[in-house]
């Protein structure tokens, strides 16, 4: 039987690209990124996944240039094979060209629901809170915020019919939304919309490697009528130590 995607998955799908094109639709200012990622994951008792995800982060252009620097650790628990739980703590120091540069943590809570766990296909609704802060190196300023984000990911594997296999190709695709909460300081935090596509391969359990090109749009007030448009290059490299026999957990929580 050919796998199916589930039609909620497909709903939410289609909701968050009609979010990304409608309210960003007269973006004129462009920008290309270039990520590059680190990951390592470990499993503690068989539902629990530790992970940290290491991030190198930059403007490709001349004009308003910044790099930064990130760490997300997060621990992931999954007490049934359709649900997971995440809390996590990412931490971002970003320097301008002019000299600037900010610190930012971000409280973070959030809940993944898979439809599809023991099919080829892999369907998953992923759903997170945060709680911004971002302080000023040189004034001390600290900016607070809350953000929800909502992500709805396919992951299809290539050249084996099942999910679970040590070796395979795969290709993935996402569409997340990220709303600002607060009124009050939402003037100088993005509202934004993302979609993404990829590639992956893993090598064996434990090493993966995925290459993912990212559009994102972003408003940066209530008000603004030029959002910024990203183009995003990532390259990402997994490491996982536990066998797959040991591990429930799905980790991978990409920011």
């Amino acid at each position: 039987m050919r796998p199916v995607l589930r039609a909620p998955l497909w709903k939410a799908l289609c909701l968050l690209l009609i979010g990304a094109h409608g309210p960003f639709a007269r973006a004129q200012r462009t920008n290309t990124q270039l990520w590059v990622d680190g990951i390592v994951g470990k499993s503690v008792a068989s539902y629990y996944m530790a992970e940290c995800e290491f991030s190198y982060q930059t403007l490709l252009s001349d004009q308003g240039r910044w790099e930064s620097l990130n760490a997300s650790p997060s621990l992931e628990v999954s007490p049934t094979a359709h649900w997971s739980f995440l809390v996590g703590l990412p931490l971002s120091y970003t320097k301008q060209r002019e000299g600037d540069a900010t610190f930012e943590w971000r409280g973070q809570v959030g809940a993944k629901y898979t439809f599809t766990p023991f099919k080829r296909v892999q369907t998953r609704l992923n759903l997170r809170y945060e709680d911004r802060n971002v302080r000023d190196q040189e004034s001390g300023q600290l900016l607070q915020s809350q953000r929800a984000r909502v992500r709805a990911e396919v992951v299809v594997p290539l050249d084996t019919r099942n999910y679970s296999a040590d070796t395979m190709w795969y290709a993935l695709a996402d569409a997340e939304a990220f709303v600002t909460m607060d009124q009050d300081v939402q003037e100088r935090f993005a509202n934004r919309a993302r979609v993404r596509i990829g590639l992956g391969r893993k090598f064996s359990y434990n090493w993966r490697a995925e290459v993912v090109y990212t559009f994102q749009r972003s408003r940066n007030a209530i008000a603004d009528t030029d959002p910024t448009t990203d183009h995003i290059f990532r390259v990402r490299l997994k490491y996982y130590f536990t066998p797959r026999s040991r591990v429930q957990a799905q980790g991978d929580n990409a920011n």
